[in-house]
């Protein structure tokens, strides 16, 4: 059976430009549409974090005006949420993952990585034997993050010329951001040597390459998870 990984962050709160913080967690539209896909193709979905803790929930994400869905998409999501509380409340820790075990790797968004995934060493063990197995690797939104791990100065990093894509500059803006991170992942992207593209705020984008596919923002969740399992056969 196929097996896929998803990497979440278990950080509960980003640090923001003016010292301050926020509550953080995965983007739930996210983590289900792609896990149900999946399931519906009959993969078995292994969940992950940096030190093996649960991963929070953004509360914006399941409240129809902030998440821009309906109620009823609101409830569907809480419902398998906590249908699959188990597997997020038990996680397995990212180091201690075989990667041997499983075939690919997916990493939503939220703004939770961009409070760990891209520092954790974790997170760059992981990766790293994900890229050394050839397993694909497929990130959307601010999951994208999770890439900058493998980022060391000096080193060309692995995805240095690469087109890819994650949260916009545009969007941040759009939701109020901009000013108040003290980073954002289209400039880190830029600044690690990506090909960074967009396309227009929360429009579908997503850029495919063998092994490693990206996605913008939630609307390129779902494609970013049909492309995966292309990828899988």
């Amino acid at each position: 059976m196929t097996r896929i990984a998803i990497l979440l962050a278990s950080a509960e709160a980003l640090l923001l430009a003016d010292g301050t913080s926020r509550p953080c967690g995965f983007w739930a539209e996210e983590v289900v549409g792609p896990w149900r896909r999946f399931t519906e193709h009959g993969a078995e979905v292994v969940v992950t974090t940096p030190d093996g803790a649960p991963a929070p929930v953004e509360k914006a994400s399941l409240v129809p005006e902030t998440a821009s869905l309906s109620p009823e998409e609101c409830s569907r999501l809480s419902d398998f949420l906590d249908r699959h509380a188990r597997e997020l409340g038990a996680p397995r820790r990212a180091d201690e993952l075989d990667v041997s075990t499983v075939d690919g790797l997916y990493v939503p968004g939220g703004y939770a990585p961009l409070a760990q995934l891209h520092t954790h060493p974790a997170v760059k063990t992981l990766l790293g034997a994900a890229l050394d197995g050839g397993r694909p690797i497929a990130t959307v939104c601010h999951g994208t993050a999770a890439l900058l791990s493998l980022h060391e100065p000096g080193h060309r990093w692995p995805f240095a010329g690469q087109a890819l894509t994650g949260f916009s500059d545009a969007e941040e803006d759009t939701v109020g951001m901009a000013g108040k991170l003290a980073w954002t992942l289209q400039a880190a992207l830029t600044g690690a040597g990506g090909e960074y593209r967009s396309g227009p705020p929360w429009a579908e984008h997503v850029l495919e390459h063998p092994k490693l596919i990206t996605g913008q923002n939630p609307a390129s969740a779902d494609q970013v998870a049909l492309a995966l399992i292309e990828q899988l056969g």
